[in-house]
C-alpha cells in the first residue's frame, strides 16, 4: 500500500538528483499533490560572498543539480506565493488546509528554504534532506567546510522537520567519501548518494525506526572571499601532492600470516611479527588474502608485472611459496571461497570484464555458475555467506564501492538473486567496501570494511551484524583493525588460530606513473 503524500517543489521544478530519489521511492509513494512555491528567494551579500558564489558555479553545478520538470501529471498542482518572516517562509492557510482535507499525512520537502511549522502543518510528516552530518556540521555551504577541514567524511541525513534548525528526528543517516583534491567530485559523491536514501527514509518512517544523534555540532554560514580563496589554495596543494605521489611513488603490497587469538588482539598489530611471502618472479605484489575453505592453501591476487593485470594464484599456506595460478588473462582480484555440499568455490572478482560466477576451486577448471539475477550487474569484492537457510551477496558496484554496499538475497546458490528492500544497506566510505569474509564466533557474526576515508587500504573497520533476514539489515561499528608498521590491511580472513592479511608501503620509483598509465590502458581496476 502507497503512503498519500504532497510534494513541496519551487518554480514547478526539481534538481535531478531529486527526480531520480523520487522514482526510487515510487513503489512507496503516492504523491497526489504538488504544492508549487513561486516566490522562494535567498538574499545575496555579492561583496562579501562573490568568491563563493563564482565556486558554486563552478563545483556544486552538475548533472545531478541541473533543473527539470517536476512531471507528475496525474498529481494536482497548487501554486501559491510563501509568507515570509525574516528568513523562515510558511505556507498560506489555504493550502495548509487543502493538504489536510486530501488525508494527507507525509510531504517531501524539494523546495523552499527555511519552513515554519506553524499550527496548519503541525499534524503533518514533512522530510527535508540535510547534506552535512548535524552533529559535526549543521548549516551550509554542502561540503565546504568538510573539504576544507580535510574531514573523514560528509553525513547526509533525511529528517522529519521541526522548528528548531537540524533538530528534527533522524530517519537516515548516512556518509558520503570526500575527495580532498576536488570541490566537484565530492559534491556529485554526495548528491549521488542522496539519491537512494528518501526510500531508505520511507522504509523507516513506516517501520519507526529512528536514528540517534548526539549533541548537534556548530552551526556554519556562506564563506567570505579569503576562506574561499583558502580553501582554492589547499585544494592546489592538494593535487599538486597527488601528481607527486602518482608519478614517483606506489604502493607495494604484500600479506602476512600470522597467529590469530581473537579480534581485539588485531587492534594494533605489526607486520614484523608474522610470516611474509616472497613475491614470485613476474609479478608485482600480493594483496586481497583468502584461505582455501579447508586452510591448506592461501589464495591472493598477484599483479603481472608484464601486463598491470591481477591474477590469482595459490600459495601454501605453511610455506608460503607458490603453488599455481587459478584466473589469468583479464583482471581478478578477491578470490572469496566458498563452501556447499563438500565443494569449494572461489567467487572471484572480474567487475572488469564480466558478471559475476562462482567458479570451481581446482586449477584449470572450466566450471562455472552463473549468478542468475546479477547478469547485467559489475560487482566489487562479492562475499557470499549462507544464513538461516538463505544466501546472501555482499557487493559494491565499480562506480561506488568506495562509500556504498549493497546485498543481494536468493533461496538458492546459482540464484536468483533479488535486491535486498533496505539498499544500499551501508553508505559510508569508513566500512562501506567489503574486506574479506563474514566472520562468525560466539553466535555472532562480523563484517570487515575497507576505511577508504583517505585512500585507499588504510586500514579495516569491524563492524558487527545486529540484523540480517530478507527484509531487515543493521549493523554497528564496532573496531578498528590497522598495523602499527604498515598501511593497511585491506582484506582479512582467518582460518581456525590463523589469519592472513594485507599491507603495503609506500616506495619511491621512477616507473610508477608509466605502470600506473600501463595499467589504465590495460583494463585494470
Amino acid at each position: 500500500m502507497k503512503i498519500k503524500a504532497a510534494l513541496i517543489v519551487d518554480d514547478l521544478s526539481l534538481t535531478e538528483w531529486q527526480r531520480q530519489a523520487l522514482d526510487d521511492a515510487s513503489e512507496y509513494l503516492d504523491i497526489q499533490l504538488v504544492l508549487n512555491c513561486r516566490n522562494t528567494h535567498s538574499k545575496k551579500r555579492l561583496f562579501k560572498h562573490f568568491a563563493y558564489y563564482v565556486l558554486n558555479v563552478l563545483a556544486l553545478r552538475n548533472d545531478l543539480t541541473r533543473r527539470v520538470d517536476v512531471g507528475l501529471p496525474s498529481a494536482r498542482t497548487i501554486s501559491f506565493d510563501s509568507i515570509y518572516k525574516g528568513m523562515w517562509q510558511s505556507l498560506p492557510a489555504d493550502v495548509a488546509k487543502t493538504v489536510e482535507e486530501q488525508g494527507i499525512k507525509l510531504v517531501i520537502k524539494f523546495g523552499m528554504s527555511l519552513l515554519r511549522i506553524d499550527d496548519a502543518l503541525a499534524r503533518l510528516d514533512i522530510l527535508s534532506f540535510h547534506h552535512g552530518d548535524p552533529a559535526h556540521y549543521r548549516g551550509r555551504p554542502a561540503g565546504f567546510y568538510e573539504v576544507y577541514d580535510y574531514a573523514d567524511r560528509i553525513g547526509i541525513i533525511v529528517q522529519k522537520l521541526s522548528n528548531t534548525l537540524d533538530a528534527g528526528e533522524i530517519l537516515v543517516r548516512v556518509h558520503s567519501k570526500i575527495h580532498h583534491h576536488s570541490y566537484r567530485k565530492t559534491a556529485s559523491n554526495f548528491y549521488r548518494n542522496s539519491r537512494p536514501l528518501l526510500r531508505k527514509a520511507i522504509v523507516s518512517y513506516l517501520s519507526g525506526d529512528r536514528v540517534a544523534l548526539e549533541k548537534p555540532g556548530p552551526n556554519y554560514r556562506l564563506p567570505g572571499n579569503w576562506v574561499v580563496l583558502k580553501f582554492l589554495a589547499k585544494l592546489v596543494y592538494r593535487n599538486i601532492s597527488r601528481l607527486i605521489y602518482g608519478a614517483l611513488f606506489e604502493k607495494k603490497w604484500n600479506i602476512v600470516r600470522t597467529g590469530f587469538s581473537g579480534l581485539n588482539a588485531l587492534a594494533n598489530i605489526s607486520v614484523a611479527g608474522g610470516a611474509i611471502p616472497k613475491i614470485a618472479n613476474g609479478y608485482t605484489f600480493y594483496a586481497d588474502p583468502f584461505f582455501s575453505t579447508d586452510g591448506s592453501s592461501i589464495r591472493v591476487e598477484a599483479l603481472n608485472a608484464r601486463n598491470g593485470l591481477g591474477e590469482i594464484v595459490e600459495l601454501g599456506s605453511r610455506d608460503l611459496n607458490l603453488r599455481s595460478v587459478l584466473f589469468a588473462g583479464a583482471h581478478y582480484s578477491y578470490p572469496y571461497p566458498f563452501e556447499e555440499g563438500g565443494e569449494e568455490y572461489i567467487l572471484p572478482e572480474v567487475a572488469s570484464h564480466s558478471a559475476p560466477y562462482l567458479a570451481g576451486a581446482s586449477p584449470n577448471t572450466a566450471k562455472k555458475t552463473a549468478l542468475a539475477g546479477l547478469e547485467d550487474k559489475r560487482l566489487v569484492d562479492s562475499s557470499l555467506i549462507k544464513h538461516d537457510g538463505v544466501y546472501y551477496l555482499f557487493a559494491g558496484y565499480i562506480e561506488s564501492a568506495a562509500d556504498s554496499l549493497y546485498l543481494y538475497t536468493s533461496e538458492q546458490l546459482s540464484g536468483p538473486y533479488v535486491a535486498h528492500p533496505r539498499n544500499p544497506i551501508v553508505i559510508d566510505p569508513k566500512s562501506a567496501r567489503m574486506a574479506g569474509r563474514i566472520y562468525r564466533a560466539d553466535g555472532r557474526m562480523y563484517r570487515f570494511g575497507q576505511n577508504n576515508c583517505f585512500g585507499y587500504g588504510s586500514e579495516l573497520t569491524v563492524s558487527e551484524i545486529v540484523t540480517l533476514s530478507k527484509d531487515s539489515y543493521v549493523e554497528k561499528n564496532v573496531g578498528v583493525i590497522a598495523f602499527k608498521d604498515a598501511r593497511g590491511p585491506h582484506a582479512l580472513d582467518i582460518h581456525r588460530d590463523l589469519a592472513v592479511l594485507d599491507f603495503y608501503v609506500d616506495r619511491f620509483s621512477i616507473l610508477a606513473g608509466y605502470r600506473r598509465f600501463v595499467a589504465r590502458l590495460a583494463g585494470s581496476s
